[in-house]
């Protein structure tokens, strides 16, 4: 499903179920934000999240840690902590028991790394394994960070590498090789909690995972509640996968890209970029890093100490500054 057909899944259906309202629910589901939160205290308010897919890898093991750090990260983008999750899991009668158990494990490995406890789940019989988590975090109500309500005048910093849509496809498709999916593998499966911890320290005004709709999508749903916003990238700051280009070059291009392409068109300005370049910005992923807006002035030291943290010979660039949040008659992306 492409992001104009899930608009208008969901206009659809808010206008046969209308939005719940609560004062407690401090961010409702309808305004499209990564979690839900609901006061539950003046000081605490709980944060859920649940999200669940097909594999993209073979990897029984490597998908379950995929899968639990993508849920995480809704939890994580908006300055909370994981406290519990339950495991989202549809598999077919026939399907490798060893296989689902080594998922499973895997899963509950990286909710351990995150602080939190596996606390049960559901499962059902279906045709297509999928599976995912629903998570739930915990944060101060005053402490809860928009996913779009950057402030004119923010950096915007990106903290994981994108391409694994293109990545994916490539290996599929014979292009990539088995190290360089092993590559991908571990960026898809590593949590954003370095990211999340950073946040205290600094005047964070917005966070969102990218993940299906790419960065531009996600970038563009940013500029949602801040009047008056637009957002230009440097494309040559971003953080890529090695390889990603020239895949992008040949062709390795998933579904989910070509429609983010389509329906984000018009609202972003590519400038003389090549295609291929607009394919890495629209480029679907799972499992991304965090977009992250925050002061100009503070961003430096905030890419600096993740990369610290998360950098590695293969993929010496984790986080970078990708643009900045500027005023525009506007909410439109421009790319330079």
């Amino acid at each position: 499903m492409g992001p104009g057909d899930l608009s208008d899944l969901l206009a659809r259906l808010s206008c046969l179920v209308p939005p719940s309202r609560h004062p407690d629910l401090l961010v409702p589901a309808e305004q499209g934000a990564d979690s839900a939160v609901y006061r539950v205290a003046p000081d605490v308010a709980i944060v859920q999240s649940a999200d669940f897919f097909p594999p993209m890898v073979d990897d029984p093991a490597a998908f379950g840690r995929i899968a639990a750090a993508n849920a995480l990260s809704d939890i994580y983008a908006c300055g909370a902590r994981p406290v519990t999750a339950l495991s989202l899991l549809a598999v077919p009668e026939a399907e490798d028991k060893d296989a689902v158990a080594r998922m499973l494990a895997a899963a509950q490995e990286a909710v351990h790394e995150a602080g939190a406890v596996m606390a049960g789940g559901h499962t059902l019989l279906d045709p297509q394994l999928k599976f995912g988590l629903s998570v739930t975090g915990v944060v101060h109500p005053d402490r809860i960070i928009p996913h779009n309500m950057p402030r004119i005048g923010d950096a915007l910093v990106l903290t994981k590498p994108l391409g694994s849509g293109i990545l994916l496809t490539a290996y599929g498709r014979g292009l990539a090789s088995a190290a360089d999916l092993q590559r991908a593998i571990g960026v898809m499966g590593a949590l954003n909690k370095a990211a999340a911890e950073l946040f205290p320290e600094f005047h964070i005004s917005a966070s969102t995972d990218v993940t299906g709709f790419g960065l531009v999508g996600h970038a563009l749903d940013m500029l949602s509640g801040t009047p008056g916003a637009g957002i230009e990238l440097d494309y040559a700051a971003l953080p890529l996968l090695p390889g990603i280009e020239d895949w992008a070059r040949a062709g390795a291009i998933c579904g989910g890209t070509r429609s983010n392409m389509e329906f984000y068109r018009t609202r972003v300005d590519f400038g003389s970029l090549h295609e291929s370049a607009q394919i890495v910005l629209c480029d679907s992923q799972t499992s991304g890093g965090l977009l992250v807006a925050l002061p100009v002035q503070e961003a430096n030291d905030f890419t600096a100490r993740l990369n610290t943290t998360l950098a590695t010979d293969e993929i010496p660039m984790w986080a970078s500054e990708i643009g900045q949040v500027v005023s525009s008659d506007i909410a439109r992306i421009v790319v330079r």
